[in-house]
């Protein structure tokens, strides 16, 4: 990073307007306040556990699993967001995986699964952030808000 914004008059200094622009282009688009009307979008971080590719019986046991838990939560009309946000003081989308074990049993959705299921299901939603292991709330509780047949937004 040092090498790309060095400064061409000093070495040991950095171009720190061209690195906020940098920056600034991943989330807005440029020159917005000189063309309002242009129609800008919202930057989306892609998540991790989206991406988080497993052996295909594993995935056909989690989808399962999901099911499972889905029919509990549209039964008895769960509201899932509200308790993870409970642990996610910082609101980045992450809660430790005791925080996550808490928030399911406090839901009776973890009596539901046994403990290989319980390993798997941690293993598809965990995420690597800040040198530790949490768990992605938000891809579980869209996955499972659509699998109960909710809409997403909608209580």
């Amino acid at each position: 990073m040092s090498i790309t914004y060095r400064s061409r008059v000093d070495v040991n200094a950095i171009e720190y307007k061209k690195f906020c622009e940098e920056i600034e282009s991943i989330f807005t688009t440029d020159f917005l306040e000189k063309n309002p009307l242009v129609e800008s979008e919202q930057y989306v971080p892609i998540k991790d556990a989206e991406n988080i590719r497993m052996d295909p019986d594993k995935e056909d046991r989690i989808q399962v699993l999901m099911n499972k838990m889905a029919k509990r939560v549209h039964a008895r009309r769960f509201q899932l967001f509200p308790l993870f946000e409970d642990f996610d003081r910082v609101r980045n989308g992450h809660v430790t995986q005791s925080q996550f074990l808490r928030v399911l049993n406090d839901l009776g959705l973890l009596t539901l699964l046994t403990g290989f299921e319980k390993d798997n299901l941690l293993e598809k939603f965990r995420v690597r952030v800040g040198g530790r292991d949490d768990m992605d709330y938000i891809t579980f509780c869209h996955e499972l808000n659509t699998l109960a047949g909710f809409e997403a937004g909608i209580p």
